[in-house]
């Protein structure tokens, strides 16, 4: 077998090629083992996060609900008696009291019969006397006398009947309270039920509202609610519980509770809504913290607790929550010092450095 030998310049260029490659598969393995080193002994700078700490004090406890405003007294005046309008004698939107006349139906018959009735009563008892004084005499019997004193009551029973006949011409309010937009004009006809205008008591009002069966122990008689009317700047009344149900709906096993509120200067209005809050026993020694330390995901609550320089990744069980203030049931102790800004550069064991100045 022929050799096959290489002449100089051919040796050069295979060295030269060699050593190309050995300087870029060096550089290549030098760069990884310098990466590997800088990534094995890479210490990323600590975080800048806000803190505070886990505080115990008394927490007012509410239960929440959504309310409706009713008058305590509430009514659509309408007609006894078919009728023409003679009389309004109220202005929309004006406060009657009690027996003042609202409207008057034209009662021309009715009074008629007032005057019949009145003077065939008249001449009833004026026979009726005449006989008794005859009976004392001895000239009639007790008999004829007793007839007479039917024919009185007869009389005295037409004349009261005539009486409440022309009443019902006369419709009045029946408590003292606010007339709503009259619905009737003058001259109008009007239908036995018709309804003429609305009156509602305002110097007081009941709130009706539900809540779930669970909390019925906590409900009594008395207690304190405040009520939130969202209207203009809104406006809270603070009122009691008057009554609760004394069933449970089956269908939204929810029971309905009425409290009353008072309303100076008839600013609230049946059917108005209105936030209630139904106050309950003051919680002692409750674990509270800001909201914003909480972080919310599908495996559970947690918070991020500062210990020394690094911080700690905690499940919380979180309670009632108000404003931005949050009770805690299970998973932190009073001190703690739970981290309130900063936690999405955070993860177990990460270095953070404390300014409470910062703001996030």
């Amino acid at each position: 077998m022929k050799k096959i030998r290489l002449n100089t310049p051919m040796k050069k260029m295979l060295a030269c090629v060699s050593i190309f490659f050995l300087i870029i598969f060096g550089w290549y393995g030098a760069k990884k083992l310098i990466v590997f080193w800088f990534m094995s002994h890479y210490q990323p700078p600590p975080a800048t996060v806000t803190a505070t700490q886990v505080t115990s004090k008394p927490w007012h406890a509410y239960l929440t609900a959504v309310g409706t405003l009713q008058a305590i007294n509430g009514v659509d005046l309408a007609a006894e008696t078919s009728g023409v309008v003679q009389e309004i004698r109220f202005n929309s939107g004006q406060f009657v009291h009690k027996g003042d006349v609202v409207i008057k139906l034209k009662a021309d018959i009715e009074q008629a019969a007032v005057k019949s009735s009145q003077a065939k009563f008249s001449l009833a008892k004026m026979n009726y006397d005449r006989e008794k004084t005859l009976l004392d005499r001895h000239v009639i019997s007790q008999a004829s006398l007793d007839a007479r004193y039917a024919e009185l009551q007869q009389a005295e029973a037409l004349l009261e009947t005539a009486k409440a006949q022309l009443q019902q011409k006369i419709i009045t309010a029946p408590f003292d309270g606010r007339i709503g937009i009259k619905q009737v004009n003058l001259g109008q006809y009007l239908s036995p039920g018709t309804t003429l205008v609305t009156l509602q008591a305002l110097n007081a009002l009941y709130v009706s509202f539900s809540l779930p069966e669970q909390y019925l122990n906590q409900l009594y008689i008395n207690q304190p609610v405040d009520i939130t009317v969202n209207f203009g700047s809104g406006k809270t009344v603070r009122g009691h519980i008057t009554a609760i149900n004394s069933k449970i709906d089956a269908a939204t096993r929810n029971v309905s509770i009425q409290a009353t509120i008072p309303n100076d200067g008839y600013v609230l209005y049946p059917g108005m809504y209105g936030q209630v809050k139904v106050e309950l026993p003051v919680k002692k020694n409750t674990l509270i913290i800001p909201t914003t330390a909480i972080s919310y995901s599908l495996d559970g609550n947690f918070v991020f607790i500062v210990k020394g320089d690094k911080v700690h990744k905690q499940p919380v069980k979180i309670g009632e929550q108000r404003e931005n203030m949050a009770t805690i049931l299970d998973g932190l102790s009073i001190n703690d010092k739970v981290v309130t800004s900063g936690q999405l550069k955070l993860q177990n064991d990460t270095q953070v450095i404390l300014d409470n100045k910062v703001v996030m």
